[in-house]
């Protein structure tokens, strides 16, 4: 759909990947923040869907056979990204130059009270578990979850007295929050990451499939800036 060519872009986006590590993406959705106008299309990575991951989102080889791969020079990039540990989202679509805005982020910032914040705890506390149930029971699907962080982010921007579409301050907010720096389960719960033996970092990324993208993320991030340092 057209957007005025004055006005910066936002895509709403969520992905689903063919495997834990390395992930590429079989599903991809995006909402434009602007307009609410919906895509999504599935894709073939190349390479079959791991067992596990199967698990979590219903994808299967079948699913995709036959279909193209991703190609991000076929994707209408927007001048931000809006997603749940959009870092994510952003790397398995290949890293596009472009603005970065994280509902975690912005839903620590504009509701400190509630108690967690994957996506769809953050739906629940924001309409309460029956009226969430139906838009939670689609999650794992790119656009159902595409949907929770539409509905997310809007009322993010209401409790923060902003204007949904102005996106300069919706990634300023969400950049200015504090992210993930403390192990959230597992023999160093509660340690700073920063402070987890690398051996162990390296261990959890090869050997637990289903981490959430923000400790993901985290997680890659200290072995790169370990990398750094040693040069």
């Amino acid at each position: 759909m057209p957007q005025d060519p004055i006005m910066p872009t936002a895509l709403v986006i969520d992905t689903e990947t063919d495997q834990g590590r390395d992930p590429r993406p079989i599903q991809v959705a995006t909402i434009e923040a602007s307009t609410g106008y919906e895509w999504m299309s599935y894709f073939n990575s190349g390479r079959p869907i791991s067992a596990i991951v199967t698990k979590i989102h219903g994808i299967t080889d079948a699913d995709v056979a036959g279909l193209a791969s991703f190609d991000l020079d076929n994707f209408q990039v927007s001048d931000y990204l809006i997603g749940h540990n959009v870092r994510f989202d952003w790397g398995v679509i290949g890293r596009p130059k472009v603005k970065l805005i994280c509902t975690v982020r912005l839903a620590r910032v504009a509701f400190p009270e509630w108690h967690k914040y994957s996506q769809s705890k953050c739906i629940e506390q924001l309409l309460g578990e029956e009226e969430a149930a139906e838009m939670t029971a689609a999650a794992h699907d790119a656009l159902g979850d595409a949907r929770m962080c539409y509905l997310l982010y809007k009322a993010c921007c209401e409790r923060l007295n902003f204007d949904p579409n102005d996106f300069a301050t919706a990634h300023q907010i969400s950049n200015n929050a504090k992210p993930i720096a403390r192990m959230p389960f597992g023999k160093y719960k509660g340690h700073k990451i920063d402070q987890v033996p690398l051996s162990y970092i390296k261990w959890m990324l090869g050997n637990i499939p289903n981490l959430t993208p923000s400790l993901y993320s985290a997680l890659q991030k200290r072995i790169a800036d370990e990398l750094a340092a040693s040069e």
